[in-house]
């Protein structure tokens, strides 16, 4: 089935009161909205997801959204109905049989949930689905208190069959507060509602970033990793994915990087899936290969898509070659190989004292550390 999705972005974040967006606000090194983003990405490629942005907003900032789409970012409205409006007009020639539309500020929808709406979509029984729960605390309108049974609560990503909402969009007069609004008068309309979970925060107010850090704490998992090599003669040696100018190059069954491999090793261990010798053996075909080719492969095991990288810390212990005017280089090829920001990298560079093997210039180690969150 063809579906497009809609992420609402385009918010002021009034009740946020921390930064201007609350969307870019970030959490472990990485932007609230760059979670929501990975997580629907999971489930919806990328050339159709749409998202509305507001007027003030970084280049950086829409840097990171297009990570994640490959339509044009779309200017929103003065209200979340106007917004999802003006979304609309840029995919309603594509023939898209179905719409999602999800708050960007959720970041955490359980995965359960949303196979389940799609599920729905996909059975042809239903012309919207869409995420609710019951309410649980007590209510009071002019502190009087009222049947909590009567009332229930919906949260997104809702869905629909697309000619259903275009058609409803366009006669609708009233301002919904969701999707759903849309359409909900329409006595056509079969809706297959979806008992949602609490793990499905929006985040409005700052003290809701508190809960979200909570609700990610059990998905961060730490690694470590090292490799040394020999070293001899030579021009160059590589380094965090880079050809650097030296005397000496280190010697390997591949291109012999210390920081990649390392890296390697450190985001293996992470996950949990062994280490660099289980996935790359002294083979023929890993002869002389590019520790870039390495670590793209070791990315599509681990599952790097659904990964943060919060910090990754690389220790480069050698002996004569000078690497202070080259660490900025590496930081930057790194971030750029691992997709995330350079302020969640750090790389020192460090000597042996003249001691030891590295410290009579016979060899080159690395020593990596990394914080990664699962989506």
């Amino acid at each position: 089935m063809k579906i497009a999705c809609v992420i609402l972005a385009s918010g002021s974040s009034k009740r946020f009161g921390l930064s201007d967006s609350k969307l870019f606000y970030k959490v472990y090194g990485a932007p609230i909205i760059e979670f929501t983003l990975k997580n629907i990405s999971k489930h919806i490629n990328k050339n159709s997801i749409y998202i509305t942005i507001p007027k003030k907003i970084t280049k950086n900032e829409k840097n990171i959204l297009y990570k994640y789409t490959t339509n044009n970012l779309i200017y929103g409205g003065k209200t979340r109905f106007q917004s999802l409006k003006n979304a609309l007009i840029s995919i309603d020639k594509l023939n898209y049989d179905f719409l999602m539309v999800h708050d960007a500020a959720r970041p955490l929808t359980p995965k359960t949930i949303i196979k389940k709406l799609l599920e729905s979509m996909k059975s042809g029984k239903y012309d919207s689905a869409l995420p609710f729960y019951s309410a649980e605390d007590t209510l009071r309108k002019n502190l009087k208190s009222v049947n909590r049974d009567e009332y229930t609560l919906y949260q997104t990503p809702q869905i629909f069959k697309f000619s259903l909402f275009k058609k409803s969009i366009n006669k609708i007069k009233i301002n919904p507060t969701d999707d759903f609004g849309v359409v909900e008068k329409n006595k056509r309309n079969k809706v297959k509602y979806i008992e949602t979970s609490k793990e499905n925060i929006k985040i409005t107010k700052s003290s809701d970033v508190k809960l979200f850090k909570k609700l990610i704490s059990s998905n961060i998992s730490y690694g470590s990793g090292f490799d040394i090599h020999k070293l001899t003669k030579g021009k160059s040696i590589a380094l965090g994915g880079l050809q650097i100018k030296s005397d000496y190059k280190s010697v390997g069954h591949s291109d012999g990087d210390v920081v990649l491999h390392s890296i390697i090793d450190a985001l293996i261990g992470a996950s949990n899936k062994g280490d660099i010798g289980r996935y790359f053996p002294a083979l023929l075909k890993y002869k002389d290969i590019s520790s870039t080719i390495l670590l793209n492969s070791t990315k599509r095991i681990i599952g790097y898509n659904n990964i943060f990288i919060d910090n990754l810390d690389c220790t480069i212990i050698c002996e004569k070659i000078r690497l202070e005017k080259h660490k900025k280089k590496i930081i930057k090829n790194i971030a750029k190989l691992l997709n995330t920001n350079t302020g969640n990298i750090n790389v020192k560079a460090k000597t042996a004292d003249k001691v030891g093997t590295i410290g009579k210039s016979k060899a080159i180690a690395c020593w990596t550390t990394v914080k990664i969150i699962k989506i």
